[in-house]
């Protein structure tokens, strides 16, 4: 329910970005292929470079048709980058897809370098839950909700990789912006269900549940992506009586969110301006969320819902 709903915003300019160059079947095809086409030349563009940056952002692009070079590419972004924390969730991301890659390690540099991110801590409740081990789940929960947020880095990723592939001249900026949402958006992220799932039901008919379950949904709340945070205010409804204000305010911030939402499919953002303001608003905002905010104020729109 959750991923569903915000892989369609996540990939929207992707989608936008293929149809406004296109307008028949045949010519829409012909676009599919030739961006094809593009990331094949991109990536063995990108390869020869050294930085962080360009190697991440040859193995994010390797994942559809060379996935058995995915995983090295970005291990060798990690190696020049140890501290860049957004390529470290990159390489937990890619090592998902890799049947024989174990992210337990990778989730340790992740804490070590991040601490305050919850992220880092999710691959142990997934895997808790995919044991049944009630031990693990609530022990990995209670750190969860200890942290301050859930970050994926999102906006971080963008930029960085968007303007990695800008300077191999194989894509145009917004051609690479809308390729590194695509192979974003489809990214597994089987924490988020995890956490949904942990705090529902009969499990929250425990009080040490129920506590837990409040700070990952503030964590969650706080997270720099807009799926994140529906996450978070859908939990903190389930673990707060309706009379709270902690009740209420995750409440209005389900209205604030389905308004600002709509109203931002709304917007023509696959024009190159747009895309342009979406790429320089990634550099700037840390969440997901202002990027949203500042582009709807840009568009003169009003960004807060009218009064129920």
């Amino acid at each position: 329910m959750f991923s569903r709903h915000i892989l369609i915003i996540s990939a929207f300019i992707l989608s936008s970005f293929l149809c406004a160059r296109a307008s028949a079947s045949t010519a829409s095809d012909r676009q599919t292929a030739k961006w094809a086409r593009h990331i094949e030349q991109t990536i063995t563009a990108l390869k020869p470079f050294t930085d962080a940056d360009s190697l991440a952002a040859a193995g994010l692009l390797s994942l559809s048709k060379h996935s058995a070079q995915s995983l090295p590419l970005i291990e060798q972004a990690i190696a020049a980058a140890p501290t860049r924390v957004d390529l470290i969730w990159l390489q937990i991301e890619v090592c998902l897809k890799v049947a024989t890659c174990d992210p337990a390690p990778i989730e340790n540099h992740m804490r070590e370098v991040d601490p305050a991110n919850a992220a880092g801590w999710v691959g142990a409740l997934v895997r808790a839950s995919s044991s049944n081990d009630e031990d693990a789940k609530d022990a990995a929960l209670t750190v969860i909700g200890q942290k301050a947020r859930f970050d994926i880095y999102w906006t971080a990723l963008v930029s960085h990789l968007s303007d990695a592939i800008t300077r191999t001249h194989k894509m145009s900026p917004e051609e690479a912006l809308a390729t590194v949402i695509g192979y974003q958006a489809a990214a597994p992220i089987p924490g988020y269900e995890a956490a949904a799932k942990a705090c529902k039901g009969d499990r929250l008919q425990r009080a040490g549940v129920v506590e837990a379950c409040r700070g990952v949904a503030n964590a969650f709340q706080y997270g720099d992506n807009t799926l994140a945070e529906v996450i978070g205010i859908t939990i903190a409804k389930r673990v707060w009586p309706e009379d709270s204000p902690e009740w209420k305010a995750a409440a209005e911030a389900r209205r604030v969110y389905e308004y600002r939402s709509k109203l931002w499919l709304k917007l023509e953002i696959a024009d190159n301006t747009h895309m342009e303001q979406y790429l320089k608003l990634c550099r700037t905002s840390r969440r997901e969320q202002d990027l949203w905010l500042a582009q709807i104020i840009a568009a003169g729109e009003n960004p807060n819902p009218p009064a129920d």
